[in-house]
C-alpha cells in the first residue's frame, strides 16, 4: 500500500541532495563468504568464525539523466537564471506498507515511477531509504528541464503521480488505497500526535463543535455559542475559519474532517431541529363540580363586587381590550400609590424634587459608564476587557429602577391636575354645583347681548 506527496523546496538544491542521497539512510551493509559455496557449507558445519565473511555496502541511489556524482552540477546548470526567491526544486515521496516489500523491489518501483513522470525532460535522484522502521523512496528534480521549462505542480500533476505508482505497485502484486479519503492529508505533526496518544488542537476544536452541535436548533445560535466559549470565526474568501481563544492559527473546517464542513455542521443542526421532541404543555381544566373555597373564594368575591371580575365574560374582542386595560390601569395606579408612600411624597414639590434627585443620580451614573465605554475601547486583551465589561453592567442594572422612578414621577405629576379636580368633585359637590350655575349664567349673559 503506498503513498505518494511531492512538495515545492526553495532552499538550495545541494541540500536537497544531501538529504536524499544520504550515505546513513540509503546504505545496507551485505556479508558475504570470500570462497564458493561449498567452502560456505563447509564452514558452517566446522563452526568457522566470521573472520571468513566480507562486508558489502549496497547503496540504493540511482540517477536518471545524470549520475549521484554529477547531479548536483546538472541540476545547478538548469538552473541558471532562475531567481534565488523562486522555486528551485521539487521533493518526492513514495512510502509502503511497513513489511511489505524489501529494499531492492522499493527502489526498483520509484525508478520506474520516476522514469515514466519525469525522465523524458528532468533529471532525477532516486534514494530509497531504509534508517526507519518502513522503506519509502526520496525524489529530487530540479524544477526547471532540460527543455527549459518550468515543472508545474497542480492537483492534475500529483494525480498523475498517484494513479502511476498505483498502477506499478498492483503489477509488483502490491496492495494500493482504492478509496482514498477525500478530507486532505493530515499535518505530520497531527499524525505523530496521534501514535502517542496526545490531544491536538483539532481534537478540542472538533469536541467543542460535538459538544455544542447537539444542544442548539439553530446555526446562528451555534455560532453566537461557539464565540462565547472564546473562539473567533471569521469568513476568508469561499471558506469559513475558526481560530480558538490565545492560539494564533485559524484552522478551516473542511480541514478539521468529514462531517465538520460547514454545510455539515448547518445539516446536524437542521436534523436537531427535525428530531427534537417538544414536550406538550398540560394545560389546567377544571371539571364541572370543582368549585372554589376559603380564602381564594373570599377574594373572587370581592373581585366580582369590584367589578374586577364581569359578571358577564363578553363575546367581543374589544371588549376583553378593556377589560385588560382597565386591569393595567389599576395595578399601574396602585404602584403609584405604594411609591407615594414609600417616599411621603404629599405635595407637587415634594414630588418635583425627588424627581430631580433621581434625575441626578441617573446622570451621574451615565457619566460614569460612558468613561467605562471609552476606556474598554482601546483595549485589546480580553482578560483586561471582562471586568469593565462587568462594571458597564451593574450600573446598568442601577439605572433601570431609577428610570422605572422617574417615569413614575413624570407619570404622576402630568395627571396631578385631574386627580384633584376630581377630588374636588367627590368631596365639594357645592362647590362643583356653584361653578356650573356661574358659567351659566355667564353663557346666557353673553346670548342676550
Amino acid at each position: 500500500m503506498a503513498t505518494t506527496k511531492i512538495w515545492n523546496v526553495s532552499a538550495h538544491v545541494s541540500k536537497l541532495l544531501a538529504y536524499v542521497a544520504n550515505k546513513n539512510k540509503t546504505t545496507m551493509e551485505i556479508e558475504s563468504w570470500t570462497d564458493d559455496e561449498e567452502m560456505r557449507l563447509a564452514a558452517e558445519m566446522l563452526g568457522l568464525s566470521s573472520d571468513h565473511f566480507a562486508t558489502e555496502e549496497k547503496k540504493f541511489v540511482t540517477g536518471i539523466n545524470c549520475t549521484p556524482e554529477n547531479a548536483n552540477e546538472v541540476m545547478l546548470t538548469l538552473l541558471e537564471g532562475v531567481d534565488s526567491s523562486d522555486i528551485q526544486a521539487y521533493h518526492g515521496y513514495q512510502s509502503f506498507k511497513p513489511g511489505e516489500v524489501t529494499p531492492d523491489v522499493a527502489h526498483a518501483i520509484g525508478v520506474q515511477l520516476a522514469n515514466e513522470l519525469w525522465g523524458e525532460d528532468f533529471p532525477i535522484i532516486v534514494a530509497t531509504h531504509i534508517d526507519k522502521g518502513h522503506v519509502h523512496n526520496h525524489f529530487c528534480i530540479p524544477a526547471t528541464g532540460f527543455s527549459g521549462r518550468r515543472y508545474h505542480d497542480c492537483n492534475a500533476t500529483y494525480k498523475l503521480m498517484r494513479d502511476t505508482s498505483d498502477k506499478i505497485c498492483r503489477e509488483y502484486g502490491l496492495s494500493v488505497i482504492e478509496n482514498p479519503s477525500k478530507d486532505g492529508h493530515k499535518h505530520i505533526a497531527e499524525v505523530h500526535a496521534e501514535k502517542k496518544g496526545i490531544p491536538t488542537m483539532r481534537d478540542q476544536i472538533r469536541a467543542d463543535i460535538d459538544a455544542v452541535a447537539k444542544q442548539e436548533f439553530i446555526i446562528k445560535n451555534f455560532y453566537n455559542r461557539m464565540r462565547s466559549l472564546g473562539y473567533t470565526i471569521e469568513q476568508r474568501g469561499k471558506f469559513l475559519r475558526i481560530k480558538p481563544y490565545g492560539y494564533d492559527k485559524f484552522f478551516r473546517l473542511e480541514k478539521l474532517g468529514a462531517g465538520y464542513t460547514e454545510e455539515d455542521i448547518e445539516a446536524r443542526i437542521r436534523n436537531n431541529a427535525h428530531n427534537r421532541q417538544w414536550t406538550p404543555i398540560p394545560f389546567y381544566q377544571p371539571t364541572l363540580r370543582e368549585k372554589p373555597t376559603g380564602l381564594y373564594a373570599l377574594y373572587l368575591h370581592y373581585c366580582y363586587l369590584l367589578g374586577a371580575i364581569p359578571k358577564v365574560i363578553p363575546k367581543n374582542p374589544e371588549a376583553y381590550a378593556a377589560i385588560k386595560d382597565d386591569i393595567r390601569r389599576a395595578r399601574m395606579y396602585s404602584e403609584q400609590a405604594k411609591f407615594l408612600g414609600k417616599y411621603f411624597l404629599d405635595t407637587k414639590d415634594d414630588l418635583i424634587r425627588h424627581a430631580l434627585k433621581v434625575r441626578a443620580q441617573m446622570e451621574a451614573l451615565c457619566k460614569e459608564r460612558q468613561k467605562l465605554r471609552n476606556k474598554m475601547r482601546w483595549m485589546k486583551d480580553p482578560d483586561e476587557i471582562q471586568p469593565i465589561r462587568e462594571q458597564i453592567f451593574a450600573i446598568s442594572d442601577k439605572l433601570k429602577p431609577l428610570r422605572n422612578e422617574y417615569a413614575m414621577c413624570k407619570d404622576i405629576y402630568d395627571r396631578s391636575d385631574d386627580i384633584e379636580k376630581t377630588v374636588e368633585r367627590i368631596e365639594f359637590p357645592q362647590l362643583v354645583e356653584q361653578e356650573k350655575q356661574k358659567a351659566a349664567l355667564k353663557k346666557n349673559g353673553r346670548e342676550e347681548r
